[in-house]
């Protein structure tokens, strides 16, 4: 094991913040002693559960059995890796992280990340307030759209939306001013090149206009939404979102999901809806575990990054013909994903909003509660209307397609096909085995005729294709292991001292073991024992879980009188000794009882036997 992060970077970042600031910007923090405590996100919580400790810049529900520190949090509220979680905090701190071998971006400029962020940002408080103070004659016929579709001016202000004049350039020439360069509003999705080479233009001209936030609340993109009314000629596509860029990727985003993740994990569910209207609709009932995709279908990298937070989504689908066709789509989806992926299809063409607005949340909430799965859903369209004993030739091409979508899944989740299969046997009276020998030569085929390819897989789908270890489960730590790391946190200069003397075989759980070396590895690379460094050097949230909670043990006796950590530290090595000297022992005995020692090796197995004894109960040998 060694230390997997740049230290210096991680320490650079973790003194960039305040924990208190970090966790307060998200939770309503208030007073408890000399820390801080908050109503816990994630489980319905009533009493403040969530404890911030700013001396120890540690955070700890006991309720969850979730901690660490600013890192964890992230990882935790965000649903990320180390990694990503680092990367976050360092954007946000102006700390350079770099991988690899990029070269260095020219500040201010096009491939400037910073730059970008500020480019977008600037944009979307500027249509903002265009929409908010402008009385020209088409931003009053855009807040009449917006109270048409039933959306107020809490909402309004709530996410941000603003207003896109219909000029060719008032966004870059505005920019311009405050030191933005058309390439960086270019490189930000903001302007377009013009044909001609010379100048650009803005992007988005005449719409309504959605900022499209990360999970770290920075705004990477916009969306724009034209009015119904205006003039034909200038209407273009309904939609537009901003183009790939080094922030924004459609397939990778989903719209309002920084505003949702809490309620996401509460609820243990997402509704996935079609348009930032329709989120903003539901949120304003009252419906908060809801996201939008962004000018695509729902697809894997959405589910992977859904299923960081919950494992059932909820498809909510116009009930108008794209939307049905939208649901046969996402089929094969389900049939490769590890997720409950359910889906509605809303009854008389409607949208969420206008079903919202005319039936409310609780017609809505019910549906999601009680909606098909993928398969059930296309099953109920393809065999309505048949009578399956009868219609013999209808029923065979309705079982055809099913097991068409089935094989086009592939067979990545063998308890999962077998699952369907079996449903499909139940439905079509047709036996399951039959099925499966059907199922496996459409594979087979489609694999022969196909090259085959990882490009369209996910990175976590992908490393599917060689073994993966499972993610390691940490054993309790109690006892003397637990005494050993606590006092090792309590008095660092007796850390040192334990790393010579402690033998990691004499540690039983596997949160003991992984936490001596973290140690180890600390001393190594020549770093301070304490605490603070410990936290750091661990990227595994649950052991930095592990190692909060010990932490908050020993602050929780510092008013009660006990024997000096170095006092305790001799008794709990005798204490270790003594017992490795028992195990030690019964080996030995053992291996006597076993018969298989010639006489000159067994005399000499239990005089050892005997002196380990005396020294024990210290006797001297003479």
């Amino acid at each position: 094991m060694s230390l997997p992060t740049d230290f210096d970077l991680k320490e650079r970042v973790r003194m960039a913040f305040d924990i208190v600031d970090v966790i307060g910007s998200h939770l309503e923090l208030r007073p408890q002693g000399r820390a801080f405590v908050a109503r816990c996100p994630w489980h319905d919580d009533r009493k403040p559960s969530l404890q911030v400790n700013p001396q120890r810049q540690t955070w700890k529900c006991w309720v969850c059995n979730v901690g660490g520190d600013i890192f964890s949090y992230v990882m935790q509220r965000d649903g990320v890796d180390f990694g990503e979680a680092i990367r976050t905090l360092a954007d946000k701190a102006g700390i350079e992280y770099r991988t690899g071998n990029k070269s260095k971006a020219t500040p201010g400029g096009p491939n400037d990340k910073a730059a970008l962020l500020a480019a977008v940002k600037y944009a979307a408080q500027a249509y903002f307030e265009y929409l908010q103070s402008d009385s020209s004659p088409e931003t009053e016929r855009a807040r009449a759209y917006l109270a048409e579709r039933g959306i107020d001016d809490e909402s309004r202000k709530r996410f941000q939306i603003g207003y896109g004049p219909d000029q060719w350039s008032w966004l870059t020439d505005k920019a311009s001013k405050q030191g933005l360069s058309p390439e960086v509003l270019r490189a930000a999705g903001l302007a377009v090149q013009r044909p001609s080479g010379t100048g650009h233009y803005d992007l988005f001209r005449g719409r309504l206009m959605f900022p499209i936030s990360d999970m770290q609340d920075r705004v990477i993109s916009m969306g724009g939404r034209i009015i119904p009314g205006g003039d034909p000629d200038k209407a273009g596509a309904k939609y537009i979102n901003g183009p790939e860029t080094m922030l924004f990727s459609k397939s990778r985003q989903l719209y309002g999901l920084n505003l949702a993740r809490t309620a996401i994990q509460k609820t243990g569910q997402v509704l996935v809806m079609e348009g930032y209207t329709d989120v903003i609709a539901a949120r304003q009932a009252g419906i908060e575990p809801v996201v939008a995709v962004l000018g695509t279908a729902l697809g894997e990298h959405h589910i992977d990054i859904l299923r960081r937070f919950v494992d059932r989504v909820v498809l909510v689908l116009d009930g108008d013909e794209a939307g049905r066709k939208r649901a046969d789509q996402v089929l094969e989806l389900f049939v490769g994903a590890n997720v409950d992926l359910r889906i509605i299809t809303l009854p008389g063409g409607a949208d969420p909003a206008e079903f919202v607005a005319e039936y409310g949340r609780d017609a809505l909430e019910e549906m999601a509660a009680t909606a098909p799965d993928a398969l059930d859903h296309k099953l109920a369209s393809l065999i309505d209307g048949i009578d399956l004993t009868r219609d013999t030739h209808q029923a065979t091409n309705a079982l055809q397609k099913m097991l068409d979508v089935i094989a086009g899944g592939g067979n990545r989740n063998q308890l999962r096909t077998g699952q369907m299969l079996l449903r499909l046997s139940r439905t079509f009276g047709f036996p399951a085995d039959e099925l499966r020998i059907q199922l496996d030569s459409m594979i087979r085929r489609q694999s022969q005729r196909e090259v085959p390819s990882y490009q369209n897989l996910t990175i976590r789908e992908a490393t599917t294709v060689v073994a993966v270890p499972a993610p390691v489960k940490l054993q309790p730590i109690s006892g003397m292991e637990r005494e050993l790391f606590e006092i090792m946190i309590e008095q660092p200069d007796l850390a040192a001292l334990a790393l010579e003397q402690v033998d990691q075989a004499w540690l039983q759980s596997n949160t003991a073991r992984m936490l001596l070396a973290t140690y180890r590895d600390l001393e190594l690379e020549g770093h301070e024992l304490d605490f603070d460094s410990v936290m750091m050097a661990i990227e595994f949230e649950p052991l930095k879980n592990q190692l909060v909670t010990l932490d908050e043990s020993i602050q929780r006796r510092s008013d009660f009188v006990s024997p000096p950590p170095s006092e305790r530290y001799q008794s709990l090595l005798k204490r270790f000794q003594a017992t490795q000297s028992k195990v030690d022992a019964t080996r030995k005995v053992a291996r006597l009882e076993d018969r298989q020692l010639n006489e000159d090796e067994a005399a000499l197995l239990l005089q050892g036997i005997i002196e380990a004894q005396r020294s024990q109960r210290g006797l001297r040998g003479d």
